[in-house]
């Protein structure tokens, strides 16, 4: 899988993304729809964790207005942001098979209802930049869902993801004259 990745033109694409464009708010965006257009998924969520609310709060959320969900492990995205893992499920309102993930997540219907959307199968993995983790990115509704090499196609692409939310986090802040104590690394 990972030589597929790395020698697909969706993969250096990937890259000309992050080098050749001046608008760093653009940049995610387009990561984000690459990453969505490789694992053939209906929508994507990008989150970036709020040190100081304790909360993953969307930068991209493709299909919905702004996301905030606490950082304390009770949703599928907080669970694999807290643990460091990657998981899905192809079965997103089941709290059965969200227990089976980790006891405690619970499934929430607030988001899909305000945007009259049903999220079928959700695929999280955690984004790192400088060994911390900084946020999740969300891949839903995979037509016949997500498999074992969805995983690993997206885990090859957070890096870069990670590097890129870097790269941007770090430019807004000098930008807008703000701390290093802000940045969720």
């Amino acid at each position: 899988m990972k030589e597929f990745i790395k020698n697909s033109d969706v993969f250096f694409r990937f890259i000309d993304d992050i080098l050749m464009e001046e608008d760093r708010k653009v940049v995610l965006n387009k990561l984000v729809e690459s990453i969505r257009d490789y694992l053939s998924a209906d929508r994507c969520t990008l989150f970036i964790y709020d040190k100081i609310n304790n909360e993953l709060v969307s930068r991209v959320a493709q299909g919905a207005d702004e996301v905030r969900l606490p950082a304390d492990g009770s949703s599928l995205s907080s669970y694999c942001f807290m643990t460091g893992n990657t998981r899905f499920t192809n079965d997103a309102y089941s709290e059965k098979k969200l227990r089976a993930i980790e006891d405690g997540i619970q499934v929430s219907t607030k988001w899909d209802d305000k945007h009259h959307y049903k999220t079928k199968s959700a695929l999280v993995t955690p984004i790192t930049a400088r060994g911390k983790r900084i946020g999740v990115f969300l891949a839903m509704n995979k037509p016949g869902g997500f498999i074992d090499t969805s995983v690993e196609g997206v885990i090859e692409f957070v890096t870069l993801l990670g590097l890129a939310v870097e790269i941007v986090l770090l430019d807004e802040a000098l930008k807008e004259g703000k701390g290093m104590e802000t940045l969720p690394f």
